[in-house]
């Protein structure tokens, strides 16, 4: 278990093969050339402070958009270097939610970062238009596919890149569902359920109970919500649940998608039963009804796979991926479709600022991170990578290193639940999505409790988010145990700060 007595584990130590890209021997050598010039990567960008950054707030940005009072200047894995503004003290802060959800490689991967320079030093194009093509959108989506063919049966599979953000893909895979039942007028109704949230476009809000805010519009009569799958006290599913189903099964001719979030991070990081996932498919392969996963929260390594597919043995009509797929080094989104659903309607397949080649440059390496190079390609590594992260690149982070990042997650969760037994409730999710339930004092899940815990977390040095009445973590797959022990310390200090506010109550 994760205890505070004795040594910690060296974070040195572990830190031994993690390096930022700067730190080769051959990247210094360009680096010189840029040292003390307007190209000095390391060079002041403003005359102001920090301070005097903040306070400016108000004259240059809109409500929301403001940078906020922790100021990072660098990090690495799971690890962020920042000062505290209004004390100027340095912060040493473990980023357990992966910078909201992006970056499951944590922050900087240098092997990302490397390929993503050589692209930049090349002449090859960083942006193409959806009227010319490269290579390398081939590439990225053999590679994809090839994944989700493994996963997903004999079914072929076509994929879109252009999408640049969750809503985006949301929306797409809904319009790829509609134009598939173009053929069939009867088929208007599209099923969502409670508890989800599928992002912040028009469309995707009106397919989420949980709304960032009003509306433009008001929401079509044809979105149907059902009841949060769920298992009841047996471990059955629920009577609700099995309903949804019923209606389903019975009315299925009027539908022509159900979306579903399979990890509802949004409300307390609820896990939708595996069992309800299969019998969904059942229904929806009898009556002919587009299955859609919104896989933002669980995709591209955070349970497992690339796809909750094969994570659940469950396979939908199309995965709507965004979030990981760059780790944070690009914005993209996209939707993997059986080709049945592969049609789309103009102009709603591509998008005009989806062109980014680097954010293509970003998907492939993360691929190579997680599922580790083709034959191939591991034996032109150059000599000079340092030997851990060669060793990576052979197997696979989702091989070597998931099992033991899940290890200390699951460690770490149960320690907080020894530690504060009447604050926590028990763990939720999957994998590295997971959620702590915050108890107020009799008991009962408190979204307030939640909401503190995520506002002082950072004052301690660790970063997580409010997830309804849950703390969300969602740590990267490289953290380490010298991190997940300075996370103990800092949400130890957390909670105990939540319990005082609990019972001065």
């Amino acid at each position: 278990m994760l205890r505070e007595d004795g040594p910690a584990p060296s974070r040195s130590a572990e830190r031994a093969e993690r390096f930022h890209l700067d730190e080769l021997t051959h990247v210094q050598a360009f680096l010189s050339e840029l040292d003390g010039t307007c190209l000095d990567p390391v060079r002041p960008r403003s005359a102001f402070g920090p301070r005097e950054q903040l306070a400016s707030n108000a004259e240059l940005f809109t409500t929301g958009s403001a940078p906020r009072d922790v100021w990072v200047h660098s990090g690495l894995g799971a690890t962020v270097d920042a000062t505290v503004v209004a004390t100027d003290t340095p912060l040493e802060l473990i980023d357990l939610c992966s910078m909201t959800a992006n970056t499951i490689l944590g922050i900087n991967d240098p092997w990302v970062r490397l390929k993503q320079a050589s692209y930049l030093v090349s002449s090859r194009p960083h942006y193409l238009t959806a009227r010319m093509g490269n290579d390398l959108t081939y590439r990225v989506a053999r590679r994809i596919l090839d994944c989700f063919r493994d996963d997903g049966g004999p079914d072929d599979y076509v994929v879109n890149l252009r999408q640049c953000n969750g809503s985006d893909a949301v929306e797409l895979a809904l319009h790829a569902a509609w134009k598939a039942a173009a053929a069939t007028p009867g088929r208007r109704k599209l099923a969502t359920f409670r508890g989800s949230y599928h992002g912040e476009s028009l469309t995707a809000n009106w397919v989420s109970e949980h709304q960032p805010g009003r509306l433009l519009a008001d929401a079509p009569d044809n979105v149907v919500f059902f009841p949060t799958p769920e298992l009841d006290d047996a471990g059955e599913l629920s009577a609700s649940a099995a309903s949804a189903l019923e209606t389903l099964e019975r009315d299925g001719d009027s539908y022509f998608a159900v979306i579903v979030e399979p990890i509802q991070w949004r409300n307390s990081v609820h896990t939708v039963p595996v069992e309800f996932l299969r019998r969904l498919r059942e229904v929806c392969t009898r009556k002919s009804v587009c299955l859609v996963f919104d896989e933002m929260q669980n995709a591209f390594g955070y349970t497992g796979s690339l796809g909750y597919a094969r994570t659940s043995g469950v396979s939908p009509d199309i995965s709507a991926i965004s979030k990981a797929l760059t780790s944070g080094h690009g914005s993209l989104a996209i939707i993997v479709a059986r080709r049945g659903y592969g049609e789309i309607e103009t102009p709603f397949g591509a998008k005009s600022n989806s062109g980014n080649m680097l954010a293509l440059v970003a998907v492939d390496a993360v691929l190579d991170r997680l599922l580790g190079l083709e034959e191939a390609e591991r034996k032109t590594l150059p000599a000079w990578l340092p030997s851990g992260l060669a060793a990576e690149l052979r197997d696979g982070l989702l091989a070597s290193a998931y099992p033991r990042a899940v290890a200390l997650v699951d460690e770490l969760l149960d320690e907080l639940r020894r530690r504060f037994p009447t604050l926590v409730g028990p763990p939720r999710g999957v994998g590295l999505v997971r959620g702590l339930v915050m108890l107020d004092a009799d008991g009962r899940p408190s979204a307030r409790l939640a909401a503190a815990a995520a506002k002082v977390c950072l004052t301690h040095g660790v970063y997580v988010r409010q997830a309804d009445t849950a703390v969300l973590l969602k740590p990267c797959l490289v953290l380490s145990r010298a991190e997940t022990a300075t996370a103990l310390d800092a949400l130890t200090k957390t909670f105990a700060d939540v319990l005082r506010l609990r019972d001065a109550s």
